[in-house]
């Protein structure tokens, strides 16, 4: 059985409804159900759409009419892909459930041809087995769902259920994006309305010009910088910017307006969006610095705020070429340091908050050399309550613990009550070159037997070098196979995201990877370390090609949910993070293996 994201796991005994007679039927009236009978989801959101049924097994076919016809307006059925594609081109239904195996097509093929049309019907694929290329394939090729074999009766339509859901709000989207004005007929719709517009409000006005992109240091070094922003409510009362200077310096602010609602969200807004007017403007200066910089935010604050309003932030100019951070921390938790022997302090914040009176700000400075990381938090994350206190008791340890800022979600997420929580930012800056305990470089032959020989080997490897649980090694497996799959597309066959699109929507993708037909000089390289600085191990996983690299706007793309960008995601999904760099083709990835830990219970994401 498959979880609600469509990942295997072990299928639950079902006794399956006794079959009836199957074909194609309008859906009757719904009536109470019977014992043994397979029941609707409540709030269903299929009645009004169409089914495709193709499976080739008579009997599953009849058994699936009994439990699909009352649920949609009308189910059409077919025995093979063939058949099944007829059908689709005839009656253009809502939406599609095919099996995998069948004679003629199979269900992925009868998905691309179906796709090649230009229909974007989704599709939900029942498979006996799911291994990670199927698994690879059906995602980049646009299933939606997986339902495993034997069927479960209530699984499929619990699955339906949500893809129907999910298409009904897809073309509520498209309606409001053409009449606007119809969503303001109802007050609960424009309630809807104003908090949808209030985040993409915040999500416009908070800025990361360098997400997931390598940043360079001194000595050739390489480093990143992650956030990670949590919303308790619409309303937020967090901000944070993280910015390129001119001069090739890096500037970050992280704000946290004391009180809650629309009051502090407004102020944490507003803050944000001076800082990174200010930033578009420093250019014009004579010369930047970061007290010049905070006092025009000063003024600017003296006259946004309330008497009684304060505001919890922190400025950081990151030098990576200088090694060094200027920073001043107003009412912020202290920061977190880790050294290269893996020993952590923190340091404290030496100002009050800021408010509408000024007064004189203390900028301290801190030097990079011999540091791995460091993370800055809001205090949503250290009072965050947990069974013993607060959460501000327990992070110093799980920093310790934690290679990566992920890593340390993990364990915040396990030890502290969720429905308490508060509005969370972390800035994590973090070097990407620490000396290794071990490392491993292959050649990859450019074919995609080849690449797949390159990852089995490298995971061989590893797996005599570290403890890995199964859900790490299936995550790196599947994040390694898109990775070197990207190289491929970008760097050897000079495929970009639109031609891959276009590609896909012909049916001609897999066609185009198995031609071979490489760029001259052409090449990838995957290399990978492991750094024991931390108490868990942390794997860095390098995938180099000699192509133009991938575009920063595809890296947004994939944190915004785009079309483009979905290899990205998957990426994305496997690893703790990932960064993008150049010369050529440069992937990083990021993986704290936890072994057989509590919080390795879950893949990675």
């Amino acid at each position: 059985m498959l979880d609600n994201r469509g990942f295997p796991q072990e299928p639950a005994p079902h006794d399956s409804p006794k079959p009836d007679v199957g074909g194609t039927r309008p859906r009757p009236e719904a009536s109470a159900g019977h014992e043994g009978e397979t029941s609707l989801p409540a709030e269903s959101g299929m009645q009004g759409l169409t089914l495709l049924v193709a499976e080739d097994d008579e009997i599953s076919r009849q058994l699936l009419m009994v439990c699909l016809d009352k649920a949609f307006s009308q189910v059409f059925m077919a025995a093979d892909g063939e058949e099944a594609f007829a059908l689709f081109c005839r009656h253009r239904p809502d939406m599609v459930l095919t099996d995998q195996m069948m004679p003629g097509l199979t269900g992925l093929e009868l998905m691309q041809k179906i796709r090649a049309t230009g229909a974007s019907a989704p599709v939900v694929l029942i498979t006996g087995s799911i291994d990670n290329q199927l698994l690879l394939k059906a995602i980049n090729t646009g299933v939606e769902r997986f339902v495993p074999k034997p069927l479960d009766f209530e699984l499929i339509l619990q699955t339906l259920n949500n893809v129907a859901r999910e298409l009904i709000n897809q073309r509520l989207l498209e309606q409001h994006r053409q009449r606007e004005v119809d969503m303001l007929r109802t007050q609960n719709k424009y309630h809807a309305w104003q908090q949808e517009s209030s985040r993409r409000k915040e999500r416009h006005v908070v800025r990361h010009d360098l997400r997931n992109r390598t940043l360079e240091g001194a000595d050739g070094g390489r480093w990143g910088i992650n956030i990670a922003y949590t919303p308790h409510d619409i309303l937020c009362g967090d901000g944070y910017s993280v910015r390129k200077l001119f001069d090739g310096r890096q500037l970050v602010m992280i704000v946290d307006a004391m009180g809650s609602g629309m009051s502090a969200s407004l102020t944490a807004m507003l803050a944000t969006s001076f800082f990174n007017y200010q930033v578009d403007n420093v250019h014009l200066w004579e010369s930047f610095t970061l007290r010049v910089f905070l006092t025009r935010f000063q003024e600017y604050l003296a006259s946004m705020l309330l008497e009684e309003e304060v505001l919890s932030c922190g400025f950081f100019l990151v030098d990576l070429l200088a090694e060094e951070v200027e920073m001043a921390m107003f009412a912020l938790p202290p920061l977190l340091l880790r050294g290269m022997d893996g020993s952590v302090r923190q340091v404290r914040g030496q100002n009050p908050p800021l408010g509408i009176y000024r007064r004189e700000v203390l900028i301290s400075a801190l030097s990079l050399r011999g540091v791995v990381d460091l993370l800055v938090m809001t205090d949503g994350v250290t009072d965050a309550p947990t069974a013993q206190g607060s959460y501000r008791e327990e992070i110093e340890d799980d920093f310790r613990a934690s290679p990566t800022m992920a890593a340390l979600l993990r364990r915040f997420r396990e030890k502290t009550r969720q429905e308490d929580l508060d509005d969370l930012t972390l800035m994590h800056l973090r070097r990407l070159d620490l000396p290794c305990a071990w490392n491993w470089t292959g050649q990859a032959e450019l074919t995609l037997a080849g690449l797949e020989r390159t990852g089995a080997d490298f995971l061989r490897a590893l797996q005599l070098e570290a403890d890995l649980n199964d859900a790490e090694l299936d995550g790196l497996e599947v994040a390694l196979t898109e990775s070197l799959t990207n190289a491929y597309e970008h760097g050897c066959l000079g495929i970009d995201g639109t031609e891959k699109s276009r590609l896909q929507r012909l049916g001609a993708y897999d066609e185009t990877l198995q031609s071979g037909d490489v760029a001259q000089g052409a090449g990838i390289v995957l290399s990978a370390n492991l750094w024991r600085g931390a108490e868990k191990p942390l794997l860095i996983v390098e995938v180099r090609d000699h192509g133009q690299g991938i575009p920063a706007a595809m890296t947004a793309a994939a944190d915004d949910g785009a079309l483009n960008g979905r290899g990205l995601q998957i990426i994305a999904r496997f690893c703790d993070s990932f960064f993008i760099g150049s010369p050529g083709g440069r992937l990083l990835m990021l993986t704290t293996l936890e072994g057989g830990d509590l919080y390795a219970d879950s893949v990675p994401g």
